[in-house]
């Protein structure tokens, strides 16, 4: 069983350019940071078969996890829970604590009626587990399939943002429980990604062991100019802490020495 997570971008607006998508960077970034890996990042359009398909082709892949962002309002093409729940094969119920999320949300907004458009943020598959939303309005959604968590999150990002940090990032991490992560970016001038770029395979290869998760990746910041910038990524992960600590440290030492080398310097 993979601990892979994949995320899933809806909207027409994402593919029609006029929405930047910053969600799936900004969930990666946190998934990375507890030793969490995210195999794959989707972007498709506010269409049933399309959501249902995508969702059917990541489940048979056997994440741990899919997280989705957008969709979940009240307009007609907020389908993804729909969606997801026909992909799944179940029935849908109207949740009482995802209508209880709903009026309060709206009260405190001035609305004490709901229309119908409003009530459908709380239809959901049975057997979903629903997530708060203090910041907007729809609630989040989580549902099991066999061992895989799908989490639907809202698409705009401060209310993503506060679920996920409230709500679905200590689940992750308790999957990930025992795993050890380093990681370091080493800012350099005077050096060039094809000058080192022979040094990192070899170190690359050295250090390739089903053990540990090791990456290095570099990123040149001034390509044309003749004083070069670049910046080397550099991560490990594991679940021996000491052994991670060791060969981190030996990497980033081996790493600079090449730099000095080269006659290159690290800011």
């Amino acid at each position: 069983m993979s601990k892979d997570i994949e995320i899933i971008c809806i909207g027409n607006e994402i593919l029609n350019g006029t929405t930047i998508e910053k969600n799936s960077s900004w969930l990666a970034t946190r998934i990375r940071r507890i030793g969490g890996n995210v195999s794959r990042i989707t972007i498709i359009r506010d269409e049933f078969k399309e959501i249902e398909f995508t969702i059917k082709e990541a489940l048979n892949r056997r994440p741990r996890w899919i997280l989705t962002s957008g969709g979940l309002g009240p307009t007609y093409d907020d389908i993804t829970i729909e969606s997801i729940g026909k992909a799944l094969n179940r029935k849908f119920i109207y949740d009482p604590i995802a209508l209880a999320i709903l009026k309060r949300n709206y009260f405190n907004r001035g609305i004490k009626k709901l229309n119908k458009y409003q009530l459908k943020m709380s239809l959901v598959p049975e057997n979903s587990q629903i997530i708060d939303n203090i910041v907007g309005t729809a609630p989040s959604v989580l549902i099991r399939h066999r061992e895989t968590k799908i989490i639907c999150l809202p698409g705009v990002p401060i209310e993503l943002r506060h679920i996920f940090k409230a709500n679905i990032l200590k689940m992750i991490m308790a999957d990930h429980k025992g795993i050890f992560f380093k990681e370091q970016f080493l800012k350099t001038i005077k050096i060039r990604e094809s000058q080192i770029a022979k040094f990192l395979e070899t170190v690359v290869e050295k250090y390739d062991e089903k053990e540990y998760d090791f990456y290095i990746k570099t990123h040149a910041k001034s390509p044309t100019s003749r004083v070069p910038k670049i910046n080397i990524y550099v991560s490990i992960k594991g679940f021996d802490e000491k052994m991670v600590n060791m060969k981190f440290e030996n990497i980033i030492n081996k790493i600079k020495k090449e730099i000095y080398r080269l006659e290159g310097e690290i800011l």
